[in-house]
């Protein structure tokens, strides 16, 4: 009878903590998703197809380097070619530092925080941007970026 009170208690004890263990699985799971290739090519996807994001434009305003290609410029056209250049140049990248700032069951949508940088020819400018990656029910990850501005 001993045996049988000794078991049970060990079988109780292995499925709470068998139920404890996937208290965190969310949590990893939501991190997977703010740190998911798929999530982080979309995020940069995002903001490289949009030359006159506020970063790229923040960063050309600020550039010495374009500013001296700008006024060496002898013709409007010159000019403009030399701004589209340097906005089509733009070098993106997410900072491996995703973090989570919220997750909702309900909607399967993760909250996703990360710095974002963008070069342009001798200067980089640096954002935190927020974005959501929604999980479908066919598993695929629906990524939206909030806007920004630089105040």
């Amino acid at each position: 009878m001993r045996f049988i009170r000794e078991g049970q208690a060990f079988l109780a004890r292995f499925f709470l903590l068998l139920l404890l263990s996937g208290c965190g699985e969310a949590d990893q799971v939501a991190e997977h998703e703010c740190r998911s290739l798929d999530a982080r090519s979309s995020v940069l996807k995002v903001f490289s197809d949009d030359e006159n994001n506020a970063l790229v434009t923040f960063a050309i305003k600020n550039s010495s380097s374009l500013d001296a290609m700008m006024n060496a410029a002898k013709s409007e056209i010159e000019k403009l070619a030399i701004l589209d250049g340097a906005k089509k140049g733009a070098v993106y990248s997410l900072d491996a530092t995703t973090l989570t700032k919220s997750k909702d069951k309900a909607t399967r949508e993760v909250t996703c925080i990360g710095m974002l940088s963008v070069t342009v020819l001798d200067i980089s400018a640096e954002k935190e941007i927020e974005f959501r990656v929604k999980q479908t029910a066919d598993r695929t990850a629906l990524v939206s970026v909030s806007p920004f501005l630089f105040k």
